[in-house]
């Protein structure tokens, strides 16, 4: 079996991973001057730094949370 600590560092890189791409990518579309920049900013960027964002949270609570 995996240990708490090997899976919350998995988890948290995941998530560090997710950020950094959901933020790149709305960096790119604020700096890119087309009407399909605001697609990718809102599908895609935004998305992504959410669900970052979520899987950071979840992983949280869930090392966290007691083990029965």
């Amino acid at each position: 079996m995996t240990e708490p600590g090997i899976l919350l560092a998995r988890e948290l890189r995941l998530a560090g991973t997710l950020l950094i791409v959901g933020l790149a990518v709305t960096i790119v579309t604020l700096i890119w001057k087309a009407p399909l920049s605001f697609l990718l900013f809102a599908g895609i960027g935004v998305v992504l730094t959410l669900a970052g964002v979520a899987v950071y949270l979840f992983s949280i609570v869930s090392t966290s949370a007691p083990r029965h």
